[in-house]
């Protein structure tokens, strides 16, 4: 969830960093690695540089870090203020913070709980356990709580009316998903590519709610937070408690505090919690599902979460259920999630071999940058940086078949807001060079600054990066797909007509025009009151200037911002039907100028163009789901 989704109009946005390191053949020819017991000391003196530097640079109000290892914490320490204005630093005994999408590994143990109990399973079609809907399909292929828990499940992007400004205007997980199934039905067969997707375990929230026959958050109080002993944590935002951190946005060289808002669907990404409780969960995954002597889940289950699940290529580590695999130089297995939500940002990142668990979270957005390095910090001190991959032996020619831009922009297929695709996405610019492909973009590091990155070839059609951990692959066999591993993937740079520049000038242009229509008219009508004789000014075209301005300016000073909560009936129905009321104008005055227009009379031929320009212009916003009736 988070605070990105705001983000996300402006530059859409590949939702939550993850480090990627090798793959399974490291794994495969690992020795088991013997726990190394880190002290405190050690802990403090690679941590504390890490934090004092990034704090004051990227100016991160305040973050906690906890590390543990076996069945204890042994590093806890807070950095910075929870509250800024009053001074209250971040205390991680104490300072209740937000996880945001890191929600989702508590809500994966969850449905894992009652697929132990046999109330759910992980490959039987969802609609056969719920009744309060049932869920559209695409293909054949019905959607399982595997594709769920995997990312897999071909579900629509979430973005309208995802949240709300209040605890009183949120919606329930199911009152939300009743809507959007019935707005975005899936877009891609489930099972055939991994795509982040908070409706995705927003819906297995639900799930876990009509199987167990009691609210989420009562649910996980019960079966999760309490046998683990963390009283803290819910998924509500605790405002009125005084251990609530704020979180801030800094600009104009100050903190600005930023409102909290509601998600609809808790499981994906709602929990608020103080760090030292959280480390018990952390805990439990590490010791096969035990806390202090509570098992959580059966050893079996912990195992099933922790091994790749789906990926994208056999060479590449996969995904878990809520848990994203990645490995060390040594070859340990290295399961991470992150989280960003109203600028919180955290990152949880578990090494079972070590038995080692670290949690970082910050309350300002700039805190997804620092956390990956606090979190390699404390990795190296197990193991040796990676050495250098050995490339496969590819000509410059044959790299050259890969040179392209690939395009992306994550935004709705169906619904409110599949014009934000207009807003653009993210650009990537790949060259062959000698031995490797150079890749110019933004990416997913959280920098949010184009970027060089050098990728060589480590098997036919996928790439590492050098000195790094992110790898690409690029299908030739279904179009040329790019697909940052466990990120995204990216298509190749459509042709002129549907770029989203392109289409943002066709939106923009004829606006303007409109605009200036309208301008033109009044102009004449204030010139009328003091000119004899009176010209006679058109009221069509008045009327359907008038209309087409009125829902344009709106258009551009409300409906983005407005749309992750949500539009009210007055803008949905009424505002954006103003252009079908133009559309009406506009046909009467094309029948009553038609004749004339033939015979080439030039009154005519302009009333007629500007009839045509907005039927022409309404059909457009019509097909990109702007008005009260969509296209899809």
């Amino acid at each position: 969830m988070k605070n990105r989704l705001q983000r996300l109009l402006a530059v859409p946005l590949v939702f939550l960093g993850m480090n990627v390191f090798m793959g399974h053949e490291a794994e495969a020819a690992a020795t088991p690695a013997v726990p190394a017991a880190l002290s405190a000391s050690q802990l403090e003196q690679s941590i504390d540089p890490i934090m004092q530097e990034e704090l004051e640079k990227r100016h991160v109000p305040g973050s906690a870090v906890v590390v543990t290892q076996g069945d204890r914490i042994i590093f806890s320490k807070g950095y910075g203020y929870a509250d800024v204005e009053q001074s209250i630093p971040v205390d991680p005994a104490k300072t209740i913070m937000r996880l945001g999408s890191i929600t989702k590994t508590v809500t994966a143990v969850s449905a894992m709980q009652l697929v132990e109990q046999g109330k759910l399973t992980l490959h039987e079609d969802l609609n056969s356990f719920l009744h309060a809907y049932q869920l559209p399909s695409f293909g054949k292929q019905p959607i399982t709580l595997h594709h769920l828990l995997t990312h897999t499940a071909g579900l629509d992007e979430s973005i309208y009316n995802i949240q709300g400004h209040s605890r009183e205007d949120s919606l329930s997980a199911e009152q939300y998903l009743r809507q959007y199934f019935r707005q975005q039905p899936p877009v891609r067969e489930p099972g055939q590519e991994y795509e982040y997707s908070n409706a995705g375990l927003g819906l297995v929230g639900n799930l876990i709610e009509q199987t167990a026959g009691t609210d989420l958050e009562s649910y996980m109080f019960q079966n999760v937070f309490g046998p683990l002993k963390m009283p803290s944590a819910s998924l509500t935002v605790p405002e009125s408690s005084p251990d609530m951190a704020k979180s801030y946005v800094y600009s104009n060289k100050k903190y600005n505090a930023v409102s909290s808002t509601y998600p609809h669907i808790l499981g994906a990404g709602a929990l608020s919690v103080i760090p030292d409780e959280f480390a018990h969960f952390m805990i439990a995954l590490l010791n096969q599902g035990v806390y202090q002597g509570t098992a959580l889940l059966k050893p079996d289950s912990v195992e099933m979460m922790q091994q790749s699940q789906f990926a994208e290529h056999p060479k590449v580590d996969g995904v878990g259920y809520g848990l994203y695999r990645g490995h060390l130089a040594d070859g340990s297995t290295v399961l991470t999630h992150t989280g960003e939500i109203e600028g919180f940002a955290a990152k949880m990142e578990l090494i079972p071999s070590q038995k080692l668990g670290i949690l970082i979270v910050s309350n300002g957005e700039e805190g997804a940058i620092t956390y990956d390095k606090v979190t390699d910090a404390v990795a190296g001190l197990l193991t040796k940086k990676p050495e250098a991959v050995t490339p496969l032996p590819i000509s410059l020619e044959d790299l050259q078949q890969y040179e392209r831009t690939y395009t992306f922009a994550k935004v709705p297929q169906h619904g409110w807001g599949k014009w934000l695709y207009f807003l653009g996405g993210r650009n990537y610019k790949v060259t062959a060079a000698e031995g490797e492909l150079v890749v110019s973009g933004v990416f997913p590091d959280g920098s949010g600054e184009t970027a060089e990155k050098s990728f060589v070839p480590i098997a036919d059609g996928l790439f590492q990066e050098q000195g790094g951990g992110m790898q690409l692959l690029i299908d030739k066999q279904h179009n040329w797909k790019m697909t940052i591993i466990q990120e995204t993937t990216f298509s190749p740079e459509p042709g002129f007509w549907k770029r989203p520049s392109t289409l943002l000038i066709v939106y923009i242009v004829p606006g303007l025009l409109f605009l200036a229509l309208l301008a033109v008219t009044l102009i004449r009508y204030v010139v009328r009151l003091f000119r004899k004789p009176r010209r006679t000014v058109s009221l069509h075209i008045t009327a359907i200037s008038l209309l087409m301005s009125v829902f344009l300016l709106l258009q551009l000073t409300y409906s983005n911002g407005a749309i992750t909560f949500g539009y009210p009936a007055w803008y949905a129905w009424g505002v954006s039907s103003l252009p079908l009321v133009a559309v009406l104008f506009a046909l009467h005055l094309l029948w009553r100028n038609a004749g004339q227009a033939v015979k080439g009379k030039v009154v005519a031929l302009t009333r007629c163009f500007v009839a045509i320009a907005c039927i022409g212009y309404t059909g457009f916003m019509y097909y990109w789901n702007m008005l009260s009736i969509h296209f899809s």
